[in-house]
């Protein structure tokens, strides 16, 4: 039952998120969540804190208004006091280019007592440095 729970929260949270309110992801995390969005591109950070957190997030939504988070499965294990969430996520956007940015990203979540303590996100960061590029390029 706390597996089913869980999963429907996340998915209630990345419709919110996906509609862009990111700050529905902030409110979830512990003061000290460490965050990592793995890779070499300018939205690649390793950080810690919920007010680092949320920075990381409106930086990636100004650098690409409009941007669609859309959650594909979520596997859901572990108990309250350490629970391991791992989520799909397709990713859309379009450039400032007028160019369509696609891409598939992979969360790894750890939660304790329904705080998010650890997240880290997993893209295809070649596509991800070229929107990137030609989002810098057209502005």
């Amino acid at each position: 039952m706390y597996h089913a729970i869980t999963r429907a929260k996340v998915r209630s949270l990345w419709r919110r998120i996906g509609a862009g309110d990111y700050l529905a992801a902030v409110e979830t995390a512990a003061p000290d969540v460490r965050f990592r969005f793995v890779g070499d591109t300018p939205v690649s950070a390793e950080l810690t804190g919920r007010d680092a957190f949320e920075d990381w997030f409106r930086a990636l939504f100004a650098r690409f208004p409009g941007l669609r988070l859309t959650l594909r499965d979520v596997v859901v294990r572990g108990w309250p006091w350490r629970t391991t969430v791992v989520v799909r996520l397709d990713v859309e956007a379009t450039l400032a280019d007028g160019t369509a940015y696609r891409n598939e990203a992979v969360q790894w979540l750890t939660l304790r007592w329904g705080r998010m303590t650890t997240d880290e996100v997993f893209e295809d960061t070649k596509a991800l440095d070229e929107a990137c590029r030609r989002q810098a390029a057209a502005s």
